[in-house]
């Protein structure tokens, strides 16, 4: 229910959002139109004013209104040419032109490619021509649709990624919490546990029952500790990464069913992966048990340990139903799972702990419905170099 709210709430931002470009681009452009317009009266004015002053029959007392007129230009770039394009006269041009008179072609066939050139037929017959650009504020005004388009996305995106971090933030200390509280609640029944398994050897009465019950014991405090890790940073002081791979599957083998076969292959040499060998093992009985019960019937999970000069790799490989690209592409997401009743805790809890306390990778390298999976574990392994020093020093 919360993330139907949430996909809700995203949709209206985002439709509200493009509401709010779509009006301003509407506005501005329609604003424009009639600065444009506007312009183009002006021009026409100032070009009507040119003509009549090369008109014979104007009064002498008229000249000083035409003058006015034609030096009331103070915006709009333009150019008087003559029937041949040769400049006769310029108005608010870039000084640019004025220094360099022969680079004024060029200007006036960007204006051309501007606005169409008005026409002036003088009196005497002659033909000239008022070449005319955009104002400033013009030119300004069509830009700024596409400026406020491209704020606007940067503070989507900006309140978008705001927004995200403070969702992981706020999982990371219900995550955090829930974990310690949890690790602090197991404390007191193992301390019972613990004394309980402790009598029942030293009376000798029922040797199976205290063993069974020791071992027990033993998990459940497996089981706090991880908990309590959780949140903490971890000291990565282990570094014999294949001792704790065997460790975790001699632990898990008795307690899957028997209608799947659990293998482990590993190189004959080893590298140092610094790691704390507790999260590890969380990490490969999590993606061993994900395989179990994506097994159906029978089928087998390999776990194989290799190295790269400055990587460890694990590939944890099953004969399970596989999955689709969807399922891929959400299945470390908290809250995530394909099972009726599962949590969607288990792989995201070995995301974290691979990538936020190990600096490395996990991610599903191929995956493929009815035939299988594969998980693969990278961690950062001390050179084959550094080694061989170590040794000899």
């Amino acid at each position: 229910m919360m993330v139907n709210r949430m996909r809700l709430l995203n949709a209206l931002l985002v439709l509200l959002g493009v509401g709010v470009i779509a009006f301003t681009l509407a506005i501005t452009s329609q604003q424009a139109s009639t600065l444009a317009q506007e312009e183009r009266e002006k021009i026409d004015l100032w070009a009507e004013a040119t003509r009549q002053m090369a008109n014979a029959d104007v009064v002498p007392g008229d000249y000083s209104l035409l003058l006015k007129v034609i030096q009331g230009n103070y915006t709009l770039p333009s150019v008087l040419t003559d029937a041949n394009r040769f400049p006769i006269a310029t108005r608010n041009i870039p000084d640019r032109y004025l220094s360099h008179p022969d680079e004024l072609p060029e200007f006036i066939e960007e204006l051309a490619l501007e606005h169409e050139p008005i026409e002036i037929v003088l009196p005497s017959g002659e033909v000239n021509y008022v070449f005319y650009g955009s104002s400033e504020v013009l030119r300004g005004l069509r830009h700024y649709p596409y400026v406020q388009l491209l704020f606007i996305i940067v503070l989507t995106l900006l309140g978008f990624l705001m927004f995200r971090q403070a969702r992981l933030a706020e999982q990371n200390r219900v995550w955090v919490g829930l974990a310690k509280e949890t690790a602090h609640q197991l404390g007191t029944p193992i301390s019972s546990l613990m004394g309980w398994a402790q009598y029942l050897q030293e009376e000798n009465t029922n040797p199976e029952l205290a063993e069974s019950l020791a071992l027990d014991v033993e998990r459940l405090q497996r089981v706090a500790q991880r908990f309590s890790k959780i949140g903490a940073k971890p000291q990565l002081e282990d570094t014999d990464l294949q001792g704790t791979l065997e460790q975790s599957i001699a632990y898990i083998s008795p307690r899957i069913p028997h209608r799947v076969m659990l293998s482990f292959v590993a190189p004959s040499f080893s590298m140092a992966v610094p790691h704390n060998s507790i999260l590890i093992q969380w990490v490969i009985e999590n993606l061993v048990r994900n395989s179990v019960d994506a097994i159906g019937r029978r089928g087998s999970i390999n776990v194989e340990l290799h190295y790269t000069p400055n990587l460890a790799i694990v590939d944890c490989t099953d004969t399970g139903k596989g999955m689709g690209k969807r399922t891929r592409r959400m299945v470390f997401n908290p809250g995530y799972s394909t099972k009726q009743r599962g949590w969607g805790l288990g792989l995201s809890l070995a995301k974290r702990i691979v990538k936020q306390y190990h600096h490395g990778r996990i991610y599903v390298l191929q995956s493929e419905p009815g035939k299988g999976t594969t998980f693969r574990i990278e961690l950062r392994a001390v050179p084959y170099s550094k080694i061989k020093l170590q040794g000899e020093l």
